[in-house]
């Protein structure tokens, strides 16, 4: 198991750091690294996983801010209408019926 560095356990906050792995939990990382990073946390996102499994996230995830959305979907070139955070049904949340 290779376990997240210290320099940013800060942004698990929620979880037992010790039992996040670098692999594994790749989806969680990278989410929590754009939304709450600073340069030097993305940096190391950057240099630990490959923008296609970046890019993956930034398409698939419903959990990222809308503001990281447009960020780093314009960073790698994403058309908006791929990113699923920011499509219509994901804005508007769960209907009672």
């Amino acid at each position: 198991m290779e376990r997240i560095p210290p320099n940013i356990k800060r942004l698990f906050w929620d979880v037992d750091k010790e039992s996040v792995d670098v692999r594994v939990h790749r989806f969680y990382i990278i989410k929590r690294i754009m939304d709450y990073g600073n340069v030097e946390e993305v940096r190391w996102m950057m240099q630990n996983y490959t923008s296609e499994e970046i890019i993956e996230v930034v398409r698939k995830s419903r959990g990222i801010s809308r503001k990281s959305a447009y960020f780093w979907s314009a960073y790698f070139r994403i058309p908006l209408e791929e990113v699923e955070c920011l499509k219509e049904f994901s804005r508007i949340g769960p209907r009672p019926f």
